[in-house]
């Protein structure tokens, strides 16, 4: 459809590179982006987004970066999800400290982050064995009126657990029943293998056998 120079608008173009991005096309989406420069259509916030995310997704931060700062420098303004998807790409590749400070320059351009982003920070922290400051991230998150849902808690739980913080597992999963929380069978699987893991196998055994009262069926 290129090659034949059919004329693509905005939108068009910006579908395009999204869809080869998240194919993992990335050569073929680079191509379309440069087709459409030439073609005097100028990229927008959305289009640079897309590309970025296709670099992300292929663990090319340092590419991903680099289309990031063009962006800006063409003066398309970044949106929350362009802040989110670097953020995500980060925390992935274990590069959590330059996740955080993107997330600190998004707060200073007044950008208020959403439970997306404070969910990828908090499983990218506890991903790297800081489960302390996922927590104290998780505090902020509430005290910037940004309510954590039940896959943040999960998140956290997991990660909690995960990194042999006990007391403090059973401190979320006790706040979350405080709060009357809807919670689901994703939650109680991370509390009964969180026990198993530290030896509470008695205790684990009795929450596994309370499932069914619960409404939830049983997978051994």
């Amino acid at each position: 459809m290129v090659d034949r120079k059919i004329m693509l608008d905005l939108h068009t173009f910006s579908i395009l590179v999204d869809t080869l991005g998240k194919e993992g096309k990335l050569t073929e989406a680079e191509e379309v982006f440069n087709v459409m420069i030439q073609r005097g259509v100028e990229p927008d916030t959305i289009t640079y987004s897309s590309l970025i995310d296709g670099y992300c997704l292929q663990n090319k931060m340092d590419e991903a970066v680099k289309v990031f700062n063009t962006m800006i420098r063409n003066g398309c303004s970044p949106f929350i999800v362009s802040y989110s998807i670097l953020i995500h790409g980060y925390c992935k590749n274990r590069r959590i400290d330059e996740a955080m400070i993107l997330f600190r320059e998004m707060t200073i351009n007044g950008m208020i982050p959403d439970s997306i982003t404070y969910n990828t920070l908090i499983g990218g922290f506890c991903q790297v064995g800081r489960p302390k400051t996922a927590l104290e991230l998780f505090h902020e998150m509430q005290g910037c009126g940004q309510h954590p849902n039940v896959q943040t808690y999960a998140i956290l739980l997991d990660g909690l657990f995960k990194n042999l913080h006990f007391p403090e597992a059973m401190a979320l999963f006790q706040a979350m029943e405080d709060k009357r929380l809807d919670l689901n069978i994703v939650i109680y699987s991370i509390l009964i293998d969180g026990m198993c893991n530290v030896g509470k196998l008695t205790t684990a055994r009795e929450l596994f056998n309370t499932l069914p009262t619960k409404g939830f069926q049983a997978n051994v």
